[in-house]
C-alpha cells in the first residue's frame, strides 16, 4: 500500500505536473498551494512523505519542514525540489536536515525512485509504537559527536586520477579516510564492515549497478549505508541504483560539499538505526534473562523445555530435568543482608552453569530456585551429574561483599528423566516439572544437600 504523500507547490502548473508525475505510485496525493495550507492538511492527517516544490523559497522550506517534524507520531520523510542549477539551495536543504534535495527535472524517474527508497527505509520496518519504545530506551536519538567512533567509508570507483582526487576531497571534507576500494575486495573482506559504501557511477553504469544487489546480499554489508554519485545528468542511473537498494544518490557531476552532506546524513541515520537495534536487542534479552544471575528466566525456560522434550521424543533420546533449590537460604539474607544473598545467588548460578555444559539449559525460575535441563542424558548419568552439582556448591564457601567473610551453602536437587512414558505433547514438560518438584521436596525432607529422583505418575 503506498504511503500518504503531501505535495506542496505554490505554482498551479507545477503542482499539477508533480501530481501527474507521481500518480502511478501515489494515486491520491494531498495537494497544498502554500505552507499554511500544508500545515493544516498535515495536522488533519499526518503524511508519510512530503515533496516541497521548487516554487517554495529556501527559508519557507526549512520552516515548513520544522513544523512537519513536530507532528504526532513518526515524522514524514521530506524531499525538497530545487532548480536544476541551484546547487547551493540543495546543499542548504540537506544541511537543514531534509531527507533529500533533488534537482527539479522534467523526468520524474529520479524523484519516484527516491520516494520509493524513503518509503522502503521508513522506520526500518518497525511499528511506530515499537520504534517509540526503542527510542525511549535509548534515552537519546544519537550519541554525542565527541563519543561516536569515526565512520569507516569505502569508495568504489574505477581507478584513475579523477577517482583518487574525489576520494581525497571527500576525506578532507569529512575528516576521515575515504580509501578507494576495489569491488572484489569489498565483497570478500573479512575485517570490520564499512559503515558506508560510496559508489561512483560512470555514464554507462551497468557493472556498478550490478554490484548493488551483490552488496546488499552480503551479510556483513547488510547494514552499511550505500550512496551513489555520478551517472548521467538526467539522474536515470541514480534512479536505477535507488531501486536496486542504494540508500541515497547524487546525480550529475561530482560536488564534494553536497556529497559530504549526503554521507553525513546517511551515517547519522545508520547510527540511529544501530542504536535502536541495540536497544531492541537489549530489551529482548531483558525479557528472557534474569538480571541478577545472567541465566535465562522462567519465561524463556518453560518453552525451551517443551522444545527439548519434543526433539528428544522425536529422536528417541533421553534428557534430564533438574530443579535445584538453595538450602536455608533465608538465613543468609537474615544474617548477612540481601546484598550478601544476591552475591551467593550469582555465584551459585555460575557454578551450576559451569557444571552442566554449554548445550544444557540453565535458568533461575524463582527466588533461590533453578531449572537445569540437559539433553541426551540417561538416568544414571543424570544422577551422577546432579550429585556433582551439589558438591560444586557445597565444597567451597561463598565470599560475601563488604568484607563480611564467607558462608557455606548447599543445594537440594529434584531430578526427572524424560521422555515421560505417561505423558506426551504439551503435557510432558509440565509432568516432568511436577516430578522434579516432588523429588525436590523429598530431598528437602531427607536432610537436604542431596539428590532425589522423581518417578512418572502411575
Amino acid at each position: 500500500m503506498p504511503g500518504r504523500l503531501l505535495i506542496v507547490e505554490p505554482e498551479t502548473t507545477r503542482r499539477i505536473a508533480l501530481r501527474a508525475r507521481l500518480a502511478g505510485t501515489f494515486p491520491d496525493p494531498v495537494l497544498a498551494a502554500d505552507a499554511d495550507e500544508a500545515r493544516a492538511l498535515a495536522r488533519a492527517g499526518a503524511p508519510d512523505l512530503a515533496v516541497l516544490g521548487a516554487g517554495l523559497a529556501g527559508a519557507e522550506i526549512e520552516r515548513l519542514a520544522a513544523t512537519l517534524r513536530t507532528l504526532p507520531g513518526e515524522a514524514p520523510a521530506i524531499v525538497a525540489l530545487r532548480p536544476a542549477a541551484d546547487g547551493a539551495g540543495r546543499r542548504a536543504a540537506l544541511a537543514a536536515g531534509l531527507d533529500d534535495a533533488l534537482p527539479d527535472l522534467r523526468d520524474g524517474a529520479l524523484l519516484l525512485a527516491r520516494l520509493r527508497s524513503l518509503l522502503r527505509d521508513r522506520g526500518d520496518g518497525l511499528a511506530p509504537e515499537v520504534r517509540r519504545s526503542a527510542e525511549a530506551a535509548m534515552g537519546c536519538a544519537e550519541a554525542a559527536a565527541g563519543f561516536a567512533p569515526a565512520p569507516r567509508i569505502a569508495h568504489v570507483a574505477a581507478e584513475g586520477v579523477c577517482a583518487r582526487a574525489q576520494a581525497d576531497a571527500l576525506s578532507a571534507a569529512l575528516g576521515v579516510p575515504v580509501p578507494l576500494t576495489p569491488a572484489a575486495a569489498l565483497l570478500t573482506a573479512q575485517g570490520p564492515a564499512p559503515d558506508a559504501v560510496l559508489i561512483g557511477l560512470p555514464p554507462h553504469a551497468d557493472a556498478e549497478l550490478e554490484l548493488l544487489p551483490a552488496l546488499r546480499a552480503q551479510h556483513v554489508l547488510r547494514r552499511a549505508a550505500i550512496v551513489v554519485h555520478g551517472g548521467d545528468a538526467g539522474g536515470r542511473a541514480v534512479a536505477r541504483a535507488l531501486d536496486l537498494g542504494a540508500h541515497d544518490g547524487m546525480p550529475g557531476p561530482f560536488e564534494v560539499e553536497e556529497l559530504a552532506l549526503r554521507l553525513r546524513g546517511r551515517l547519522a541515520a545508520k547510527r540511529r538505526a544501530d542504536q535502536m537495534r541495540a536497544a531492541l536487542e537489549a530489551g529482548l534479552a531483558a525479557a528472557v534473562i534474569d538480571p541478577l544471575t545472567g541465566l535465562h528466566n522462567r519465561r524463556y525456560a518453560v518453552p525451551q523445555l517443551a522444545r527439548i522434550a519434543a526433539a528428544a521424543r522425536q529422536e528417541d533420546r533421553p534428557f534430564a530435568v533438574m530443579i535445584a533449590d538453595l538450602d536455608h537460604f533465608k538465613q543468609v539474607n537474615d544474617r548477612h543482608g540481601h546484598a550478601a544473598g544476591d552475591a551467593v545467588l550469582t555465584e551459585v548460578a555460575q557454578r551450576l552453569r559451569a557444571g552442566i555444559g554449554a548445550d544444557a539449559l540453565a535458568a533461575r525460575i524463582g527466588g533461590e530456585e533453578f531449572l537445569l535441563v540437559v539433553p541426551d542424558m540417561q538416568r544414571h548419568a543424570a544422577e551422577a551429574a546432579a550429585r556433582r552439582l551439589c558438591a560444586a556448591v557445597a565444597e567451597r564457601p561463598f565470599a560475601l561483599p563488604d568484607g563480611q567473610g564467607a558462608v557455606r551453602v548447599t543445594i537440594s536437587i529434584g531430578l526427572a528423566v524424560g521422555p515421560d512414558p505417561m505423558a506426551a505433547g504439551h503435557a510432558e514438560p509440565e509432568a516432568l516439572l511436577v516430578q522434579a518438584d516432588r523429588a525436590l521436596y523429598r530431598a528437602k525432607a531427607r536432610g537436604r544437600n542431596c539428590v532425589r529422583l522423581g518417578r512418572p505418575a502411575a
